[in-house]
């Protein structure tokens, strides 16, 4: 199971809201990611807490991919201190 975790900053007024994770075997060097046109573990829901670590869990029936999506609808920014992504079996 692939887990993804999203700390925030205690300080800033601006927070990663509606996250969404996904996974894809392009490179984003060759295309950029198109929001939703990715295999999608899930989407974060609402604003990130200030200082909070979150977490999204993609499903195990997910085939391997090479690429982790990371983007924020509606914005063009993105605004965390840490992202730690691991497998657990």
């Amino acid at each position: 199971m692939l887990y993804v975790l999203l700390q925030t900053d205690f300080c800033t007024e601006w927070r990663s809201n509606n996250f969404v994770i996904g996974l894809t075997d392009v490179s984003p060097t060759v295309r950029a990611p198109i929001l939703w046109n990715y295999d999608v573990c899930g989407q974060y829901p609402g604003p990130v807490p200030r200082g909070a670590t979150v977490s999204l869990e993609c499903k195990c029936n997910m085939a391997a991919h090479r690429y982790l999506v990371l983007q924020f609808p509606g914005t063009d920014w993105a605004n965390f201190c840490e992202l730690e992504v691991f497998i657990r079996s």
